[in-house]
């Protein structure tokens, strides 16, 4: 009986190594979630809602979406399509709108230019509103013809 128990541990712990391995292996990154897939997906929009590409590695990643995508574009460069034949045949089955369309320089510029239109405008609000505010301050000289006409009008409000 005690021949069979120190027999029998190296082959359980023989079969947990094994298991684990397995288990291992199937975590790993497969095929379809590879760089030369992520290429074409990174071109392509998400149908889930997400409005992002089907690259996209949002939480829960991967989207199943993006997955079954992902699996469909490496099927089909598995099958020889070259990449210009995955994105025609995604955008003949779901229009036009399925490509990413990533902004060219304008788009790039353009936010940054209308920041600083803005902050530049601030600023010579801000200048404008200090100019005025130390020219009616009330340290600063008065007219003394001025001072005159506004005693004989305060003068004739008294008659």
């Amino acid at each position: 009986m005690r021949l069979l128990r120190i027999r029998a541990k190296p082959l359980k712990t023989a079969f947990l190594v094994a298991l684990l391995a397995a288990v291992a292996l199937a975590q790993s990154a497969s095929e379809w979630d590879s760089h030369a897939v992520n290429a074409i997906a990174a071109k392509l929009k998400c149908s889930c809602g997400c409005k992002q590409e089907i690259a996209c590695t949002m939480p829960p990643y991967p989207c199943p979406v993006c997955k079954m995508n992902k699996i469909r574009i490496f099927n089909m460069m598995n099958s020889g399509m070259t990449e210009q034949q995955i994105l025609d045949t995604y955008v003949k089955e779901q229009g036009p709108d399925v490509l990413v369309v990533h902004p060219g320089a304008a788009g790039n510029l353009g936010p940054w230019a209308a920041v600083a239109v803005g902050l530049l405008l601030v600023i010579m609000v801000i200048r404008r509103y200090t100019r005025r505010t130390a020219a009616a301050s009330p340290g600063a000289p008065v007219d003394p013809a001025v001072l005159e006409q506004i005693e004989k009008d305060l003068d004739k409000l008294d008659e």
